[in-house]
C-alpha cells in the first residue's frame, strides 16, 4: 500500500514529565497496530526542515499542541500525511483536529472548590508563551473567573516559563517584590505549581496556610511534594487512544477522519491533597 509502517511525534521539551508519559502512551497505542513511534523535539525556526525530512518516513504526524505553519501543514497535506494534535494547539487557524481535556469545565470546579474553602483572590502561574498550548488553561481559567463571579487580575499572572527552574525564579521574584495579593494560586502545569511550592517554602510563605497552590496534570512527582500537591488530573490513557484513533482514521480513511462523537471523551477532576 506504500506505507513506511511509521507514525512521528513532536515534543516540546524533552524534560517534561507529563508530555513524557504522553508519548509512552502514544507508542504503545502505535506499536498495537504495528508502527514504529519516531520521537522529535520541536523547534519553531527548523520546523520546515524537520517536516520535509520527516516527509517521505512517516504515514502520519502528532503533534503535542504545536501550531505548524500553514505552508508546513500545506506540504504535509500534498504528501498525504495526515496530522492530529494531541492537545489543543494555542492557534488552531489551519483545521488541524486535536484531543484534549474540557478545560472550561475543569477550571470552573477548581475555582468553585477554592471558593468553597474561602478563596476569592485568585492568581494562576501561566506559561508566559502565547504559542504554547498552555495558554488555553489560561484563557479557561479566565473564562472560568467570570462564571464563577470572581474576580480575575491581570496582575495576578505570573509568567512562569513552563519549566521548574524559569517558574522557580518567577515565584520568588513575584514573592520578593511585593505582599500576596492574592491567597490561591492555580499552575498551568506541575512542573510549575512544584517550583511555586519550593519558593514558597524558601521565602517563608506556608502553604496551604498563606497560599494555597493547585496544578494541573498529576505528574508522578507530584503526590511527593512537602506539602503534597493537590492538582488537576485526567486520563492520559483515553487522551493517547483519541488522538491515535483519530489519526489511523485519516490514514485508513482520507482526511475524513471519524465523527468527534466516536473520540473517547477526556475527562478530568481535582484531586485534592494538602496544597490546597
Amino acid at each position: 500500500m506504500g506505507r513506511t509502517g511509521q507514525i512521528a511525534i513532536l515534543v516540546n521539551h524533552l524534560g517534561n514529565p507529563f508530555e513524557a508519559s504522553l508519548v509512552s502512551k502514544v507508542e504503545a497505542e502505535v506499536r498495537e497496530r504495528g508502527y514504529t513511534l519516531l520521537l522529535h523535539t520541536y523547534r519553531s525556526d527548523l520546523e520546515q526542515e524537520l517536516a520535509a525530512m520527516l516527509a517521505n518516513r512517516i504515514d502520519g504526524l502528532i503533534l503535542l499542541g504545536q501550531t505548524l505553519q500553514d505552508t508546513t501543514v500545506v506540504m504535509l497535506q500534498e504528501r498525504s500525511i495526515p496530522i492530529v494534535s494531541l492537545l489543543r494547539p494555542a492557534w488552531d487557524h489551519n483545521g488541524i483536529e486535536h484531543v484534549d481535556l474540557d478545560w472550561l469545565q475543569v477550571m470552573r470546579k477548581t475555582i468553585e472548590y477554592l471558593q468553597s474553602r474561602g478563596h476569592h483572590r485568585i492568581g494562576f502561574m501561566a506559561n508566559g508563551n502565547p504559542a504554547h498550548y498552555h495558554t488555553h488553561r489560561l484563557s479557561a481559567f479566565i473564562q472560568a473567573m467570570k462564571l464563577c463571579k470572581a474576580e480575575f487580575q491581570h496582575d495576578y499572572v505570573i509568567s512562569g516559563g513552563g519549566t521548574y527552574l524559569k517558574a522557580y525564579d518567577a515565584m520568588e521574584r513575584f514573592l520578593r517584590s511585593r505582599d500576596l495579593a492574592f491567597t490561591a494560586l492555580v499552575c498551568a502545569n506541575d512542573l510549575m505549581a512544584i517550583s511555586a511550592l519550593a519558593a514558597c517554602r524558601n521565602n517563608g510563605v506556608r502553604v496551604p496556610g498563606q497560599l494555597a497552590i493547585i496544578g494541573c496534570e498529576d505528574i508522578l512527582m507530584s503526590s511527593e511534594t512537602n506539602p503534597p500537591l493537590t492538582t488537576i488530573r485526567y486520563t492520559r490513557d483515553t487522551l493517547a487512544q483519541g488522538a491515535v484513533r483519530l489519526l489511523f482514521a485519516k490514514i485508513d480513511g482520507g482526511e475524513a477522519g471519524i465523527p468527534k462523537a466516536d473520540i473517547p471523551q477526556v475527562e478530568g477532576y481535582l484531586l485534592i491533597r494538602s496544597s490546597g
